[in-house]
Formats: C-alpha cells, structure tokens, sequence
C-alpha cells in the first residue's frame, strides 16, 4: 500500500473532483493521500469524507505560490486540520488575485488576436480558482490550440506574450504563514526554482533556518543525480525527505502513489504531523 502527499483536484488544476480522486488513489492501492490544490483547501473535506467512508487517510495540505527571482517556487503545507488558522482567512484574498490575474492574461491574448471568452473561462473552470491550466484548456476549446502544451508554449509559459506572474507570498513569509496556522511546510519539486547545486544549498539553508520542515526527495520524475541531491540537502538540514505523484489528470505522466525508486517512507506523514504540533 502506497502514500502519496502531492496531488490536486479540480478544486484547483486537477481534473478529479475530491471524491472520484480519493476513489482513484483507493483502486491504485494508496491508503494516505494529501490533497494539495493551488491555494485553496476546498477540496479537503470532501476528500475526507470519502477516504472515511473507503478506509483512506486523508492529510489536509495545500501548495502555495512564493514569489522567487529565480524560477518558480511551491510551498506545500500539511495540516493536522482541515481548515488551519491564520491560513484559511487568507485563501479568499488568494482567489480575489488569481482572478485579476486572468484577467491579464485574457486582456492579452485579445489584444494578439486570440481571443477567449471571459464566460467560457469561467465556466470550464467550474469554481476552482483560476490559473493558466484553466486559460490553457479555454485556448483549445476555442481552437487556438490543439494541446495544452502548446498553450503554454506559445501563449502562456514563463517569458510568453501573454504570461503575467503569479506574484504570491514571499520566501520567510510561506513558511512563517503554514507555521503560523499549525502546518508543516515542505519545499515542493525544487528543480522549478532553476538553480544549480552551488546556489540551492544556501537557498535551502535560508529555508530550513525559517522553519522549514522538508523537502520533495521522493518523486518519480526525478532523475538519480536530482534524488541523490535532494537527499543530501534534507540530511544537511534535518529535513523530512517527503514527496508523492503531482497527479492532476489521466494524461499526467505519474498516476497516485507514484512517488519514485526508492518510494516514500511510510513514517514520513507521521514525522510531518509532528514536525506540524511541534
């Protein structure tokens, strides 16, 4: 039976509502699952509910966006919870930004000549709070677009007309804020942040001295090279190696409880929790 601590549903970029995902992860064989939409904990309960009633544990978590020089970075936060304080009051104001950002980003593209409708936006993300997934899926729907991939390639990723940033909370303040509100907060996927080994290690040191309690050392895109790295900077700073999947959708490359060779520990949710009441 397989843990797996990094997956979203359609509460956020996923294509799974909370309970058809909790149900999937079941029949894959994982019994713990983490639920960790893009700044929102809207899914959490209702995953609960349904890993209560199918014998999966859910772990209440979210994964923030941190405002970086450099690359991208997510924060994941794992709960004891399922609706943590001071975070929680925080989330509304999270949506009210992902919106004004779409915005942009649909103002853009209008004005390339690639126009989207604000309705159908809205409609195809059916409540979830908006992000590039969401205008990439509008994109081929209104047939700008053949796949996703190419939405972001050409429209949407880092650096295209159209891409306008995400802004978030800053490096101190993420890991202050998931501290604060009785979380333990984890570095997701750190080769987002593009840098090399030379400058990750002080970036991680500045983490860890905030109060950072792991990092994703287990997934199953990493390379040897990148598990072994990763590995390293979580005995250095006595961080909790953790990880899981980042499964979104049936054409994700990495379905539940993939987490990577060698798999995630099965102690790992137990040192979160008390890393998070620590």
């Amino acid at each position: 039976m397989a843990h797996d601590l990094h997956v979203h549903t359609n509460r956020s970029d996923g294509s799974h509502d909370p309970v058809d995902l909790v149900e999937y992860a079941a029949q894959r064989g994982v019994e713990v699952l983490a639920i960790t939409d893009h700044d929102t904990l809207a899914g959490v309960a209702e995953a609960q509910s349904a890993g209560g009633a199918i014998g999966v544990e859910i772990i209440p978590g979210i994964e923030l966006s941190i405002k970086v020089p450099h690359g991208s970075m997510h924060l994941l936060g794992y709960f004891p919870d399922a609706a943590p304080e001071p975070l929680a009051g925080l989330v509304a104001g999270f949506g009210e930004k992902r919106v004004e950002r779409a915005r942009e980003m649909v103002a853009r593209l209008n004005d390339m000549g690639v126009p989207l409708d604000w309705q159908d936006l809205l409609d195809g993300a059916a409540g979830a709070p908006l992000g590039r997934p969401h205008i990439a899926e509008a994109l081929m729907r209104a047939g700008h677009v053949s796949e996703r991939r190419d939405a972001f390639d050409l429209y949407l990723g880092d650096g295209r007309p159209a891409y306008v940033g995400s802004g978030g909370l800053g490096v101190e303040e993420g890991v202050t804020l998931v501290r604060e509100s009785g979380g333990a907060p984890v570095l997701a996927h750190p080769y987002t942040l593009k840098l090399d080994d030379v400058h990750l290690d002080p970036f991680v040191g500045r983490l860890a001295r905030a109060g950072l309690a792991g990092i994703e050392v287990h997934r199953p895109e990493y390379s040897p090279d990148q598990f072994a790295t990763y590995a390293a900077l979580a005995r250095k700073y006595g961080l909790i190696a953790s990880g899981g999947s980042d499964y979104h959708r049936p054409t994700s490359p990495h379905h539940p409880g993939a987490t990577g060779d060698p798999p995630l520990p099965k102690d790992t949710v137990d040192r979160l929790m008390a890393a998070a009441l620590g």
